[in-house]
């Protein structure tokens, strides 16, 4: 009987602490969880840390996308609206195949007297100052050793070369087309060539200097035409080519290479030359049409003939190419005539290039 009453006894107790059990977990009062361990604890709270600043990374980055820079697709580069840390509005072109990441400064937001431009800006070269990009309260302007095109509109200011300038083959241009009416390009000297002239003949006056910087040479007046405002631009725009005198290739518009081979004094050299030249068109390329294959077959073959045979003239086949296709040929009647003129007597790109007026 006792023992009746004692197994009942335990059945109860144990129907109590199940009961009991079950009203701890109802109220989330289990059995005590196992404590982390601090390494375990240390992990964590780097995780959150990591995950944190992600999320602020991930915050600026659409607030810069968004507020401080848009990109362009058609140009494949960053439109950067303002950056606060160099203090300049540029785009940044991205690079491509044949060209590398460059950035041009529309705009800047410093007030001081002298600017300094920035060699690169994130590791990007700064290469180009767009028009009025500086407030009129900045009187001069350090150029970066990688700006090569300076547009209108700082004649006013004192532009100074960086100290490294003429130590390569990179030269830069400056655009005066509204104010003295001229584009100028620094030589290795640090004196500027002014070789275009976009006014009239009656206005033609070439300035003693420009942007503070001194003008040593200068194209005479040539009647301006689309094709040579053209090739202006072209010669501005590229760091590595030396401006032609326009005047020359105004003649060689006209007469093609004849003014040039007219102008060796050496009687022998004239000869030599001309027959050189009787033979180049044989090792120009050609289609199946017999028509010269490009551009710059076209222009070579019309330096040489005088045009193009039936009806065009020199200067007719050179406006229906790029001025880069006239650059090419000139150089390449220049490699192939090298040897026909005597010691002291130019190439036929010296040629282009020479017959400056000299200032001051």
């Amino acid at each position: 009987m006792e023992e009746t009453k004692t197994s009942q006894s335990n059945g109860d107790n144990e129907n109590k602490v199940k009961e009991s059990e079950s009203e701890e977990r109802a109220f989330g009062r289990g059995p005590k969880k196992k404590k982390k361990s601090a390494y375990r604890r240390m992990i964590e709270h780097r995780i959150k840390v990591v995950s944190i600043i992600v999320g602020v990374i991930a915050l600026l980055l659409v607030l810069f996308f968004t507020v401080f820079a848009s990109y362009d697709f058609s140009e494949k580069a960053w439109h950067v609206k303002f950056d606060p840390i160099h203090g300049y509005k540029y785009t940044i072109y991205m690079k491509q195949q044949y060209t590398h990441s460059r950035i041009v400064i529309s705009s800047c937001s410093k007030k001081s007297e002298e600017v300094k431009v920035p060699d690169t800006i994130w590791g990007v070269r700064v290469e180009e100052l767009e028009e009025g990009a500086f407030a009129d309260e900045v009187k001069t302007i350090r150029l970066g050793q990688y700006i090569y095109i300076v547009g209108e509109g700082y004649g006013s200011k004192t532009l100074i070369l960086p100290s490294t300038y003429g130590q390569t083959e990179n030269y830069t241009s400056f655009k005066d087309k509204r104010g003295s009416g001229f584009y100028y390009k620094a030589l290795p000297d640090g004196t500027l060539m002014a070789f275009a002239y976009f006014g009239t003949e009656d206005n033609y006056s070439v300035p003693g200097s420009f942007a503070g910087i001194k003008v040593s040479k200068a194209t005479e007046y040539y009647v301006n035409d689309d094709y040579l405002t053209l090739l202006a631009e072209e010669e501005a725009d590229h760091s590595t080519i030396l401006p032609y005198n326009m005047v020359r290739v105004k003649m060689v518009q006209r007469d093609g290479i004849d003014p040039y081979v007219t102008s060796l004094e050496d009687l022998e050299s004239r000869e030599k030359m001309k027959v050189r030249l009787m033979s180049l068109p044989d090792q120009y390329a050609y289609g199946p049409d017999g028509l010269p294959a490009d551009g710059e077959s076209a222009i070579k073959l019309a330096m040489t003939t005088r045009g193009n045979g039936v009806d065009e003239s020199c200067a007719m086949v050179m406006a229906k190419y790029p001025p880069l296709n006239f650059v090419s040929a000139a150089r390449f009647l220049s490699k192939r005539t090298s040897d026909c003129h005597t010691e002291g007597e130019p190439d036929f790109e010296d040629w282009l290039w020479a017959g400056m007026v000299e200032v001051g």
